[in-house]
């Protein structure tokens, strides 16, 4: 017989449609409510009848349960640790007497989280670690989007709702978009991608009179899936017209700091054991600076993959057959210069080799280098940013070369399509001068929740 079937043969009703709670485990405890009567309902996390004892958490907090009432013996000896319970009594100092008992829902299994981690269900204590993971993961991000959307609002920006599909998928070579497929009533059908950004939706806004507009979404990139990056992740951008990158810095200063306040971190953050000083200006290190210092190679006599790959062999850094500049370039860069960024400041990465596919403006007088910054904080890659590119000319022969790449791919990243004539068209309106960043809160997250690895900080990781 069924734990269910034993419940219904001793008139027990193990699913019922209401509850009489009157106060969250908080409110209970509460100077206010101690002795006044009242009803409460949570998880079961502990219990002993034998003593009679337990503990009962809720979305609030936990409570001690004093349950030795002779009345309460019957249903205490048909629930378990871990069953959804309601409970009538009073609140006192230190526990809460019960004086009523019913089951709300019976747990039948451990946590699912627990489980998944080769966990068992437990009979007499049910560990509410993973429920509490969850929830605090919850509330944080709960925080942080809330305070990001009280930050550019009172900023005076204009939250933005763009597609998620997109009919031409991202040409950028180092990024794999999802494709799906749409089919009309007459059984046509057309490609689509999931964005892997906002980007070129947010810059057609701009075009289009929208000055200051921020986002808020989900990006989707095939392939990316390590400690650090989920395929499917949540980030920010926001976009200021008649701004540059240097503007987008200081944004971005100010709404990190803003934040790590209304957290409660203050002026500094301790991530995996070291303390981060918050305190502005953050440092700004020119790419090519980084690369020369840290690697020997100097990026202003790498204009071509032969002089590149002559000057990386040179100094012992591997360079494979089928590298192209973007992939030796990553190859340095993760090796020798990521790993010496300072740990306990936030550093501004800036001036990116052109070489590497953007959509930023190169920069005046340096046409080896464009307009774009990378933050980092704790060892974290977290935004990207650039002074964007708003020249129709440019920008689709920048979009043809990506497309060369990826019509010589093969496997799903060949893409045989055409170029985004939308943002094109935009552009050819006219788009103002702007600044621009894409940000990624799930790392963020990482930072204010002190986790090494993305997954505790995101939902329902099911894979």
């Amino acid at each position: 017989m069924s734990r269910i079937e034993r419940l219904h043969s001793q008139g027990i009703q193990s699913y019922p449609a209401r509850t009489g709670r009157t106060h969250t485990v908080r409110q209970a405890r509460e100077p206010g409510a101690a002795g006044n009567a009242t009803v409460i309902a949570g998880r079961l996390i502990r219990l002993d009848p034998r003593v009679g004892s337990g503990a009962l958490e809720d979305w609030t907090g936990t409570v001690d349960l004093v349950l030795d009432d002779p009345a309460l013996s019957g249903m205490l000896s048909r629930i378990r640790a871990g069953d959804l319970v309601e409970c009538a009594g009073t609140c006192g100092d230190d526990a809460y007497t019960v004086t009523g008992l019913r089951l709300l829902a019976p747990c039948l299994r451990g946590a699912p989280e627990k489980e998944a981690a080769g966990g068992a269900p437990e009979s007499e204590a049910a560990s509410s670690a993973p429920d509490r993971e969850v929830a605090g993961a919850v509330r944080l991000r709960a925080d942080i989007l809330a305070g990001t959307r009280a930050y550019f609002e009172s900023r005076g920006f204009i939250a933005v709702d763009t597609p998620t599909f997109m009919a031409v998928p991202d040409l950028t070579p180092a990024l794999s978009s999802f494709r799906t497929e749409y089919v009309d009533g007459e059984g046509g059908t057309r490609p689509l991608y999931l964005q892997t950004s906002p980007e070129h939706y947010m810059k057609r806004l701009l075009a289009a009179g929208c000055e200051r507009i921020y986002q808020i979404c989900r990006f989707y990139r095939n392939g990316e899936r390590f400690d650090t990056h989920h395929p499917e992740f949540t980030g920010l951008e926001w976009y200021e017209a008649y701004a540059d990158y240097e503007t987008v810095m200081a944004t971005t200063e100010d709404y990190v700091t803003s934040l790590a306040g209304t957290l409660n971190h203050g002026g500094e953050l301790t991530y995996q054991g070291t303390a981060i000083d918050l305190r502005t200006p953050w440092p700004r290190y020119r790419m090519r600076d980084c690369f020369l210092d840290r690697s020997g190679i100097d990026l202003d006599v790498c204009d071509d993959l032969e002089a590149f790959s002559s000057a990386a062999r040179a100094r012992d850094y591997e360079v494979r057959e089928d590298d192209d500049w973007d992939d030796l370039f990553h190859r340095v860069f993760l090796t020798a210069v990521e790993p010496a960024l300072p740990a306990d400041r936030p550093v501004f990465l800036t001036e990116y080799p052109a070489r590497l596919p953007s959509l930023a403006r190169r920069v005046p007088g340096k046409p080896r280098y464009v307009e774009r910054f990378e933050l980092y904080m704790g060892g974290l890659e977290l935004a990207n940013a650039f002074t964007e590119l708003n020249d129709p000319v440019e920008q689709r022969a920048r979009f043809e070369a990506d497309l060369e790449v990826k019509r010589s791919k093969e496997g799903p990243d060949r893409y045989d399509g055409g170029v985004d004539e939308a943002l094109l068209a935009a552009l050819e309106y006219g788009m103002p001068p702007s600044g621009g960043i894409a940000f990624g809160l799930d790392r963020l997250a990482m930072l204010f929740a002190d986790a090494d690895t993305i997954d505790p900080v995101i939902m329902f990781r099911d894979f």
